[in-house]
């Protein structure tokens, strides 16, 4: 999960606020509710704001709603809709629990759109909120924003990425009494047009201050008790002593050992009653009347149900500058001392994951636990480990698991961040070192289905990657190689100048980074930028193809993990890579397809949805309503990657919660897990993701949909 951030015309969009939709049934069950926008005839259609070329019209035939058309390759285009003047110019919405937009997508694919909820000064990141949903064609979606309070308490909180309501902080929460605008709008640099419908927008949702606002600092410290959960709020399931650990620890172990997943399944979770194709040993790819799938080691057609992160530990929280947060923290040193840790930088870290499972299965947790989560993973219908989860899990317990592996490389960006430079040589050479160092133990195990590397590459439009090693210092291998390269096209620098419209005074001299406002535009520059661009995705997946296989050649190269690319470096990525892998969060991929007519088969490399109805502050990346309604969204999510005659897995992010006051990295809080952090499953995910599966093979056998 990537919590970079996007720079747009109507702000800077943190990728950690996107998603929220819940039915219009929740909607219009409120009793109270404010209209804010009706398209009908008596709004004022010369009052929208658009940017970025996008257009919008009244809907045909005086149907109550504004039609948008965002145009492609531009940067973040939308609409912004102010506050009315009769109403001063601002809402105040104190009131209410969030803001909804109804959209209908009348489209042909997918779009993703975007809500932003603005008080005075917003500018993407700060005074103002955001949200996004993936709409599918046809489909009538209600986008719901939660108003995030911002605190005007004496209780003061950093360091996460969700906040209790009431107590965001200055500039990431937002004022409800002084709502100035609201924006729809879709990505940045979509490659084609899209047009969708606004029918609605209002404001809903009794708001009942929390209990907390009224505490003093030094009531509300500590924030999470000795188990690790939040102190100020109740919820069904919740662990108040060892004893409740233990008691459900014995009976999920009765439950389990009568459960031994869905009845048609072979032993690698394949179709056991299913068509029968060769076997290899090992898990490969094939194209099965019209469909894509994996096919396991016994020839069985194989669906990927996978969750990441399995692996012992889940809920590491730093320590640092947070004296008094935390409830019975154990001594260090003693029995529980394996559940402190150190950031990169030496920080104190405390993981309550790994505290709670020694209470609950005992000192021998580490050997008993690998059983529990084996038969966990069969009876709730998930067959795979997915990315970042403990290999020797998958190995000893013959649970199917991916993999990755890590490598050291100068980037095209900076030293330590963005894009390989892959003419380095240290690319190379690292990668295969670090094939050969990671890949070895697995690259016989018929468990294992193949390998990723990397995570959410930032790949960026057509020639993004070329313009980096433009503007990169002179030392920069990449821009040595592309000066090399463009000697061999031009005769000297005045005709390269000519072809770009530029005004270089020599190949050795060119600008570096800022140097260099305006990158060329002329149709020469793109096309040579362009194949450059393409030039270093080629080098990126051969290098990576050939370091897999050279060590595990019966494994599948699972792909990047991207989030974008141009067709370009997708098309090159299917000529290297047995999977092409995406991280898709949203509510439907049925109508995720390869673009430009491309066959292959993909996988799912991330997706999730939370719900803070349990004592967490942060929903995710793609929030539910509740529990229930989660495990509704997982349903419908996996049914329509069974729908895709190219999709042959979906793995979701992750095994467990994170913690509530938010992992080291980067302050990441969400309730993302199948298990919370004290080990306890989230039955209404579980019976979602088992009820999926029981029935997931003769879905896919079914569905109408053929590939390219």
């Amino acid at each position: 999960m990537n919590a970079s951030m996007k720079t747009q015309k109507f702000g800077a969009l943190a990728a950690v606020l996107v998603g929220v939709a819940v039915s219009s049934a929740l909607a219009e069950s409120d009793s109270k509710r404010l209209q804010l926008f009706q398209f009908d005839r008596s709004y004022d259609f010369h009052s929208p704001h658009t940017d970025n070329g996008c257009t919008w019209r009244p809907l045909p035939g005086g149907r109550p709603g504004i039609e948008i058309t965002t145009p492609p390759a531009r940067a973040w285009p939308g609409v912004m809709f102010k506050t009315p003047p009769e109403n001063g110019g601002k809402w105040d919405l104190s009131a209410y629990q969030y803001i909804s937009v109804d959209f209908h997508n009348t489209d042909k694919k997918d779009i993703d759109v975007f809500v932003r909820v603005d008080n005075p000064g917003a500018d993407g990141l700060k005074n103002c909120i955001s949200e996004r949903a993936m709409v599918a064609p046809d489909q009538r979606t209600t986008l719901t924003i939660p108003l995030k309070r911002a605190g005007h308490s004496e209780i003061k909180l950093s360091g996460m990425q969700g906040y209790p309501q009431g107590l965001y902080p200055g500039g990431t929460g937002l004022d409800p009494t002084n709502i100035v605008a609201i924006v729809v709008y879709t990505g940045k640099g979509t490659p084609t047009p899209n047009t969708f419908e606004v029918s609605n927008v209002y404001a809903a949702g009794a708001y009942e201050p929390p209990t907390w606002l009224g505490m003093s600092p030094k009531d509300f410290f500590p924030i999470l008790d000795e188990f690790g959960q939040f102190t100020h709020k109740d919820w069904p399931g919740k662990i108040h002593s060892e004893a409740d650990l233990k008691t459900a620890r014995d009976a999920e172990t009765k439950a389990l050992a009568s459960d031994k997943g869905p009845a048609d399944w072979d032993k690698w979770g394949g179709w056991n009653s299913g068509p029968s194709l060769k076997a290899t040993g090992h898990f490969r790819t094939e194209k099965h009347d019209g469909k894509w799938w994996l096919v396991d080691p016994d020839g069985k057609l194989f669906f990927s149900t996978g969750i990441t992160c399995v692996r012992p530990g889940w809920a590491e929280t730093p320590l640092k500058d947070r004296g008094g947060w935390f409830a019975d923290l154990p001594p260090q040193n003693g029995e529980f001392a394996e559940a402190y840790g150190k950031t990169q930088n030496g920080s104190p870290t405390f993981d309550h994951s790994v505290a709670n499972l020694r209470r609950k299965y005992g000192a021998d947790w580490k050997n008993l636990y690998p059983t529990v989560v084996a038969q966990r993973l069969r009876a709730w219908g998930i067959n795979t480990m997915g990315n970042w989860s403990y290999n020797k899990w998958g190995q000893t317990a013959h649970v199917p698991y991916t993999a990755t592996f890590f490598y050291a490389s100068r980037k095209l960006r900076s030293v330590n961040s963005g894009f390989p430079d892959v003419f380095d040589p240290s690319f190379a050479k690292n990668v295969n070192a670090a094939a050969k160092q990671w890949l070895t133990a697995s690259a016989n195990d018929p468990w294992c289905i193949g390998y990723f590397l990397d995570n959410e590459m930032p790949w960026g439009g057509e020639t993004q990657l070329a313009l980096d090693a433009l503007r990169g210092k002179p030392d920069q291998p990449a821009k040595i190689e592309l000066i090399n390269w463009l000697k061999t096209k031009y005769a000297d620098i005045a005709a390269l100048n000519t072809a770009w419209g530029t005004q270089f005074t020599a190949y050795d001299a060119l600008p570096v980074g800022p140097a260099l406002k305006n990158p060329p535009a002329t149709e020469a520059a793109t096309k040579d930028l362009t194949e450059f661009n393409d030039r270093i995705a080629e080098v990126y997946f051969r290098t990576v193809h050939d370091a897999i296989k050279a060590v595990a050649p019966s494994k599948l190269y699972l792909g990047c993990r991207s989030v974008g690319g141009s067709l370009n470096t997708i098309r090159i990525a299917t000529q290297y890579c047995d999977v092409v892998s995406y991280n898709r969060y949203c509510f439907s991929v049925r109508d995720q397809k390869l673009p430009g007519g491309l066959d292959a088969p993909m996988i799912i490399g991330e997706f999730h949805f939370g719900a803070a109805d349990r004592g967490k502050f942060s929903n995710g990346l793609v929030s539910a309503e509740n529990q229930q309604d989660r495990g509704e969204k997982y349903t419908a999510y996996v049914n329509s990657a069974l729908d895709n005659p190219q999709i042959v897995g979906v793995h979701w992010f992750q095994y467990g919660d994170e913690s509530t006051t938010g992992r080291s990295m980067d302050g990441e809080n969400a309730q993302c897990g199948f298990v919370d952090v004290c080990d306890t499953p989230y039955v209404e995910t579980t019976n979602a993701a088992r009820k999926t599966a029981d029935t997931m093979y003769t879905h896919r056998a079914n569905a109408k949909g053929e590939a390219n």
